[in-house]
């Protein structure tokens, strides 16, 4: 696996207003795949998205991946910094991805309110995330969960502005709490209904009020 390229730089908060919000950090950049940090690893930066996705996963007892959470760019991740402890997830760039870490004892209070806003947004999402993942059958969560990666970095625009999202069958089981051979199955019935396209490590979306509705068990 190759190693991220970093770049030394002081970078402040965007937004902030004041000199004293600047803080020494790197910019990181990751190749998509790749992991930025494993559980059990030190925890020793806290991270700010620059580009792309970062997931966040655990591992359950019988071995199998689940996605935790996604982290856009702006978000902020890697908050076990704070407590001088450890990783307790592991964080993997779903696409090319830019990273900045950040000394978390050089944050000034402003950067401060600024990354308890970013977690607090994403701990919205991940309530959200975890009631999708607890209501419905699968078929609807796997339309949830390609309605939501359709709003991430992961996804382009086809010639007629369809998403298309850069996803494999076992990413949407790990993102869905099922397995690869069930989430294949579901996407076969979508794309016979005309729902989606799929070819190799690609859904598109043809009908995305079509997966809405499925979402919401109509």
């Amino acid at each position: 696996m190759n190693s991220p390229v970093m770049h030394d730089t002081v970078l402040s908060v965007p937004g902030a207003r004041s000199a004293t919000s600047e803080r020494a950090s790197q910019v990181l950049s990751y190749q998509r795949k790749q992991a930025l940090y494993h559980h059990g690893d030190a925890a020793t930066a806290i991270f700010r998205v620059r580009s792309g996705l970062v997931r966040i996963t655990r591992m359950t007892p019988e071995g199998r991946i689940l996605t935790v959470r996604h982290v856009m760019p702006e978000d902020y991740f890697g908050e076990e910094a704070f407590t001088d402890g450890q990783r307790e997830e592991m964080a993997e760039a779903l696409t090319n991805t830019e990273i900045e870490a950040i000394d978390p004892a050089r944050i000034a209070g402003e950067d401060l309110m600024t990354i308890t806003r970013s977690l607090s947004h994403q701990m919205q999402r991940l309530m959200d995330y975890e009631y999708h993942l607890q209501t419905g059958d699968l078929r609807q969560r796997v339309a949830r969960y390609l309605l939501t990666l359709a709003e991430t970095p992961l996804a382009t625009r086809d010639a007629r502005g369809r998403p298309a999202i850069s996803a494999t069958h076992e990413l949407i089981a790990e993102g869905t709490a099922s397995t690869r051979e069930s989430v294949s199955k579901i996407i076969t019935e979508l794309r016979a209904d005309g729902l989606i396209a799929s070819g190799y490590r690609n859904v598109t979306l043809l009908d995305a009020e079509g997966l809405d509705l499925i979402s919401h068990g109509l």
